[in-house]
């Protein structure tokens, strides 16, 4: 490849990215918190609450959030994972598919302690497949599977939260 494609090629990139930087474009990860929720803080109740609240915290750092002792409240309350079995082997009679489950409720709450946002309940299914071939990778896929469940349901959290009518930013 000739020198002078590479360098029209990188202007052609470097242009692009100008003009979709200018008129407002982001990634899917940079959901732009409105001026209300500015310093949210997170906080999660249950076995999975802990997990669950440092995923939204992970998401909101993400974007440029940082959470401040005076901020709203982002509250996830009753957070739980449970795991079903879906599928048996029939020569073994090994579980060979699991669906875990993740349950929460999460509201927002105010800094003058007023409901931003009414208690709102969560559920996240993944199911995954165990290998008999292999039982020590079980728990790895497993530590692996909970954390995606959690990324998810952070994701689904502040979705949820940012679409919400009293939250939602206008577009000019």
């Amino acid at each position: 490849m000739s020198r002078t494609l590479q360098w029209r090629r990188w202007w052609l990139v470097a242009g692009l990215a100008l003009l979709l930087g200018g008129c407002g474009f982001h990634l899917q990860t940079g959901a732009t918190i409105p001026p209300r929720l500015t310093g949210l803080r997170v906080v999660g109740s249950g076995p999975a609450g802990g997990s669950l609240a440092e995923a939204v915290h992970r998401e909101l750092q993400r974007d440029g959030n940082r959470a401040q002792s005076d901020g709203p409240l982002l509250q996830i309350d009753n957070a739980y994972v449970s795991q079903r079995i879906i599928s048996i082997s029939p020569s073994s009679g090994v579980a060979q598919e699991f669906l875990d489950t993740l349950h929460a409720q999460f509201s927002v709450i105010g800094n003058d302690h007023k409901i931003l946002l009414e208690s709102q309940p969560l559920l996240v299914e993944n199911s995954f497949s165990y290998n008999s071939a292999s039982p020590l990778a079980t728990n790895e896929q497993q530590i692996t599977m909970q954390r995606l469940l959690m990324e998810q349901g952070a994701r689904q959290i502040l979705r949820r939260v940012l679409n919400s009518p009293g939250f939602r930013q206008q577009v000019p």
